[in-house]
């Protein structure tokens, strides 16, 4: 083997490693669970939750997304089963969205387009005053 086929052989098999790499960071991992145990008040009246006070605005608190849709408080896990990505709220849509792959969850956390294949974890919320308690 002469040194110009070397090299050339030597180039494909670092670019091979490297698309190996970087493909396998675009497959879903699916393992992804929200936090277990959540148990926590918000005070609506709060300069830190007052975005809570109208339809489309969200929170995060202890790893989960409360927001307010047009039907009320839901409450879920605020990282994607796809790659872990902090999700978001959209009121026009009325869905949670994820900006790092495109995934998309209805407001009860189930998946409505990928590459997320695991729903996210729910959590039940009760509103008493200006308090707005999330649980497991």
């Amino acid at each position: 083997m002469d040194r110009k086929e070397f090299l050339s052989t030597l180039g494909l098999g670092a670019a091979a490693a490297t698309c190996t790499y970087c493909l396998g960071g675009c497959q879903a991992s699916n393992d992804i669970t929200g936090p277990s145990n959540v148990n926590f008040t918000l005070d609506l009246t709060a300069q830190a939750n007052t975005a809570l006070n109208n339809p489309g605005g969200y929170v995060y608190k202890d790893g989960v997304i409360v927001a307010r849709t047009p039907n009320g408080f839901v409450a879920v896990s605020q990282t994607c089963t796809h790659q872990g990505s902090t999700i978001y709220y959209d009121l026009q849509s009325n869905e949670f969205f994820c900006p790092a792959h495109g995934s998309r969850f209805s407001t009860n956390g189930t998946v409505i387009n990928g590459p997320a294949a695991s729903n996210l974890t729910t959590y039940k919320t009760s509103l008493n005053g200006n308090l707005l308690k999330v649980t497991s």
